[in-house]
């Protein structure tokens, strides 16, 4: 079977608008799917919730932009140390002019977030079947 020579549609970007000097990243995988028909990414965002989780697409960049404000405990415990990231999240990534736009979606479970970026109908991989005469 032929595979699609172009797998990346989706590439992070170094610098981005909204991004603030102590944003965090978050770390972030990018799949694509074997006939080539979707791309998804799939980020880590511990303690972010769905109400403060921006996901957006403007002029061909994706961002998403979180709000992690941690786990609050007792007022009668001390922190003694801190491993957890607090504070917010934020990741841009160039997208192709091969995503559909209009029908992305966006999930988040338990701290990760899952993008699905479908192609464009116009752009899919399409197997040609050799026919024998």
């Amino acid at each position: 079977m032929a595979e699609n020579t172009k797998k990346v549609t989706v590439h992070a970007s170094a610098t981005a608008p909204r991004a603030t000097p102590d944003a965090l990243c978050p770390l972030a995988d990018v799949y694509e799917s074997p006939d080539g028909s979707e791309t998804v990414l799939v980020a880590e965002i511990p303690g972010a919730a769905p109400h403060g989780t921006d996901v957006r697409v403007d002029k061909g960049v994706l961002t998403i932009a979180a709000d992690a404000g941690g786990i609050e405990h007792d007022e009668k415990y001390v922190r003694t140390y801190t491993g957890l990231a607090r504070g917010e999240y934020f990741r841009a990534f160039a997208l192709s002019d091969e995503i559909d736009r209009d029908k992305i979606t966006a999930s988040l479970s338990d701290g990760v977030l899952t993008v699905r970026l479908p192609r464009a109908e116009q752009v899919k991989t399409k197997k040609i079947e050799i026919k024998t005469e």
